[in-house]
């Protein structure tokens, strides 16, 4: 057979390919990031980092070591755009979730810009990484071709390329990872004390990226194990200064470079640790990597809730990774690490152990050893947990095909560069979407929804997406069930909150949703929260499983529309929630065009405006003709933000004894759509001293619309010790999140009246 020497992939040309390859990398994360909101983690993170490397919080804990986070922030500290929350008093806490809320959302900052700036060192270390992988298999090798397929299998794969855009700390693991691992296998294959300082410096860096890099501790133990015994047969005797050097450089350049990431840190230790409680209050070195590393054990004790192929657990599954590798893994790269196990199948069959057998153990150890210490964790959240094992692999497959062939040949070459080509097409074709990417088995991105969840597609990155398609098809209003950390109104979104994780979005206690029947409009809901993972009732949303969605939004959220059926009527929900009504029972409206509204029936009567009024009670539904009596003109008008309530009554007994309780009975009407509001009565003394005060809402104000005609009951307890005499009712309304109290004319309370208090007998 002709043999012929591609020049294309050696020496200048292979270089220039490479570089080609780099760039293009660079120019899809780059690119990718436009239109994509925060994920999970990311806030947190970039709070947590921007506060140390400004000097400004070193007590935050968000179960991480500092390294990858600092690493994101550091493009942020000189911004003075940039603002931390430091007057807030969540600031002087050690929990990340409040601070790093205000951050990104409530403090000005440009969420954007914050996230570029943030996102930007992350693709950085995903370019090194794919470099050092393509510098691996070459040296191992010492063929440049095998360099440009290692780096190609990085570069282009699609879950690699997702993580690389994110302040997380998955992409920044890999990277380390893989670097612990080359500087190891060079100390392997040519020991010395430098060697072995630089893979001391390595292993140190990966101690700094996240606690699970402690994994690779036992991992790389067994690596050395192996060279040390291949060095040993290949030599012929004990490699003593190949140990001393494992033993002395190796550990203390991994110390001294973790203790150097930090500034060489040195601190006292918090009392009451919950974890290893004898090092509370030492002063030690790296204290704030202990502090953090104990206080990751705290979080390993809860149950993570997790879903594959239809099943849900809080403990996982020993073949969840497995299936998500099988699922998520690129088709091309499959194909070639089943080619590559292949030959090393003949290879072992066929040869002695040597140095050569030893290196390939510094490959197959930590991919084989990580991949099996995952399947018998309990949290199964994501392929993101796999990321470092694919380096070693792709640098393992590039040795495989190496072996035996010197030459390239038109019969080794087609089959690899055309898996290659379709390996990089299905990165174009999966642009922007990465995160979302599963390969053919799982029906790709369109249909991995149906076998894995959480950030295996999901992981709140296409709010900003669902904004954009709205303003595109003209959709001013959403029923939104959102997983992720974003906020809708950050993005100018409108919505009526479902369930949602975290449950920020709907008022628990006035959940809008009939799972049965949904009313008529756009749903968004997210493709978790689809699958109802982190909801006690898995098939809340298992109406719309059922049924095609008329648009994806990034993959991840699912939009659907529900049309109008039957006449509008108001159903006042009294004590009960509608997802409580049987679907008989329900279906007796006869339409799913219903405005709901929550009372509190002990406290409180809602009478609907201008429509057919509904009530349910105890799961029964029943028709009133009630309407709204007669009032003359308002006693008080109370205006905020564009709204207005009016005061039509009041009544009340004027005159009562201490010890008793005064129950005084009001009537409002709203003029504006829902909005926070809550009502306070106040009962002051002729010198303005608080005797007593109501605070409340006997209805869900999400369920206060206009025209609707409230009427509550606030019951004061009147001291026992109140002395006799003339009091004034003060009266008002207040946003319950702000505390921004509503006006009335240049005041902000109504005088109610005066009640008299008469003296004990």
């Amino acid at each position: 057979m002709t043999v012929y020497r591609f020049r294309l992939f050696e020496g200048r040309w292979a270089l220039w390919l490479a570089t080609a390859v780099l760039l293009l990398m660079f120019a899809l994360s780059l690119t990718s990031l436009k239109g994509k909101s925060p994920t999970f983690d990311e806030q947190g993170f970039i709070t947590r980092g921007l506060g140390y490397v400004r000097g400004q919080n070193r007590h935050m804990r968000v179960g991480h070591p500092l390294g990858l986070n600092a690493l994101n922030a550091s493009l942020l500290a000189a911004d003075d755009g940039v603002r931390l929350p430091l007057d807030d008093p969540s600031w002087q806490k050690p929990s990340f979730h409040r601070p790093s809320e205000l951050f990104l959302w409530e403090n000005g900052n440009d969420v954007a810009h914050v996230m570029f700036l943030a996102r930007l060192p992350t693709i950085w270390l995903g370019l090194l990484l794919a470099a050092f992988v393509g510098r691996w298999a070459w040296e191992m090798t010492r063929r440049r071709w095998a360099g440009l397929l290692a780096l190609a299998l990085i570069a282009f794969d699609p879950n690699i390329l997702a993580h690389t855009r994110l302040a997380t700390t998955d992409l920044g693991l890999t990277a380390a990872a893989t670097l612990a691992g080359f500087t190891l296998w060079r100390f392997l294959r040519r020991p010395s004390w430098g060697t072995a300082v630089i893979a001391g410096a390595g292993f140190g860096l990966l101690q700094d990226t996240k606690f699970t890099a402690g994994l690779f501790v036992p991992l790389f133990a067994l690596v050395i194990l192996v060279g040390l015994a291949a060095r040993w047969r290949e030599d012929g005797r004990f490699p003593a200064k190949m140990l001393l050097q494992l033993l002395i450089a190796y550990p203390l350049a991994a110390f001294f470079t973790l203790w150097a990431a930090y500034g060489f840190q040195i601190g006292v230790m918090p009392d009451n640790l919950p974890t290893l409680p004898q090092l509370s209050g030492l002063t030690l070195p790296l204290s704030h990597h202990l502090e953090q590393l104990l206080d990751i054990g705290g979080r390993l004790q809860k149950g993570t809730p997790a879903f594959l192929l239809g099943n849900y657990s809080d403990s996982g599954w020993w073949y969840y990774f497995p299936v998500a590798f099988a699922l998520k893994t690129p088709l091309p790269t499959l194909i070639l690490l089943i080619w590559a196990i292949t030959r090393l199948r003949f290879t072992l069959h066929n040869s002695q152990f040597t140095i050569h057998n030893s290196q390939l153990a510094a490959l197959l150890i930590p991919a084989l050893g990580y991949f099996a210490i995952a399947l018998t964790t309990d949290i199964n959240l994501g392929y993101r947990h796999l990321l470092p094992i694919l380096p070693f692999l792709a640098v393992f497959i590039a040795n495989q095909l190496t072996l035996d062939n010197y030459q390239l040949t038109i019969n080794n070459l087609y089959f690899p560069a055309l898996l290659l080509a379709c390996l990089a097409a299905v990165s174009l074709w999966t642009f922007p979407h990465y995160l979302a990417y599963f390969n053919i088995f799982a029906g790709g991105p369109d249909g991995g929804w149906r076998y894995l969840a959480d950030s295996n597609l999901d992981w709140g990155q296409d709010l900003a997406g669902l904004k954009a398609w709205m303003d595109e098809n003209g959709v001013e209003h959403v029923w939104l069930s959102y997983f992720g950390e974003a906020r809708p109104d950050y993005y100018g979104i409108r919505y009526t909150g479902l369930a949602s994780w975290p449950p920020r979005l709907m008022n628990p206690a006035a959940r809008p949703f009939y799972p049965h029947d949904p009313a008529p409009g756009t749903y968004a809901i997210s493709a978790t929260n689809l699958q109802g993972v982190q909801f006690g009732d898995h098939d809340l949303f298992a109406w719309f499983r059922q049924r095609q969605p008329i648009a994806k939004i990034g993959y991840s959220i699912f939009v659907y529309d529900v049309p109008a059926y039957g006449e509008p009527v108001d159903l006042v929900l009294n004590g009960i929630q509608v997802d409580e009504i049987p679907p008989d029972e329900f279906a007796r409206l006869g339409t799913n065009d219903v405005t709901l509204h929550w009372v509190d029936p002990e406290t409180a009567v809602l009478i609907p405006g201008g429509r057919q009024n509904w009530q349910a009670e105890d799961g029964a539904l029943y028709q009133l003709p009630l309407s709204a009596p007669s009032a003359g003109p308002p006693l008080a008008t109370f205006s905020h933000g564009g709204g207005s309530i009016q005061l039509l009554a009041a009544d009340w007994d004027e005159n009562i004894m201490p010890g008793q309780t005064l129950a005084l009975v009001t009537r409002w009407e709203k003029r504006s759509p829902p909005q926070p509001v809550k009502m306070f009565v106040h009962l002051l003394d002729e010198n303005g001293r608080f005797i007593t005060q109501w605070d409340g809402l006997g209805a869900a104000w999400e369920g206060w619309r206009s025209g609707d005609i409230l009427q509550q009951t606030h019951i004061l307890a009147i001291p026992g010790d109140a002395p006799p005499g003339t009091y004034r009712i003060w009266l008002g309304l207040y946003h319950p999140e702000t505390g921004a109290r509503w006006q009335t004319g240049s005041s902000d309370r109504y005088l109610l009246g005066v009640v008299e208090i008469g003296e004990r007998p």
